[in-house]
């Protein structure tokens, strides 16, 4: 089955991964038919199970790199749910995302989160679509509030990037 991978904390003042690295790590790891996408934590890959695919991509990685890189592994079909199921408009003046959990029951916790204003958060299976007025994706209110709650526990994509990722499977 084909698996997108979601590396978390790359390639944004963490560690440097390198498209080209990650897909030679990925293949080295076992994965097969390794593709990246953009330049910032993202492949898909051929695997037998997505939470074994995550879990050799984070030894691997974290092998090469000498710290923990979490990984989420999500069956594409999976993906390409969550991605139809996004319930906000998408306009000019907002930025979609979708915030998935690496932790299990979180996306419930952070659903409790007070979004500020012009911002929308709902929740799906283990993820929190959100909507906000672009520019504030690192100062509104449920961005502060996410990344004092749930900073390493969650990896969160820009709808369109997972659209790219849906486009490389």
């Amino acid at each position: 089955m084909r698996v997108a991978l979601l590396l978390r904390g790359v390639n944004v003042g963490g560690v440097t991964v390198r498209s080209a690295d990650l897909r030679a790590l990925l293949a080295e790891a076992g994965l097969g038919d390794v593709a990246t996408v953009l330049a910032s934590g993202n492949a898909v890959v051929t695997a037998t199970d997505a939470s074994a695919a995550a879990q050799a991509a984070e030894a691997a990685l974290e092998a090469r790199y000498g710290r923990r890189i979490r990984v989420l592994g999500i069956a594409i079909d999976a993906l390409a749910a969550i991605v139809a199921d996004y319930p906000h408009a998408e306009d000019d003046e907002h930025t979609p995302y979708v915030v998935f959990e690496l932790e299990r029951g979180l996306a419930a916790e952070l659903a409790e989160l007070e979004p500020g204003d012009g911002e929308t958060i709902a929740t799906g299976d283990a993820v929190v679509h959100w909507s906000n007025p672009k520019g504030t994706t690192l100062t509104s209110p449920f961005a502060k509030a996410l990344e004092r709650t749930a900073k390493d526990r969650v990896t969160t994509r820009n709808l369109r990037t997972l659209r790219k990722v849906l486009a490389a499977s």
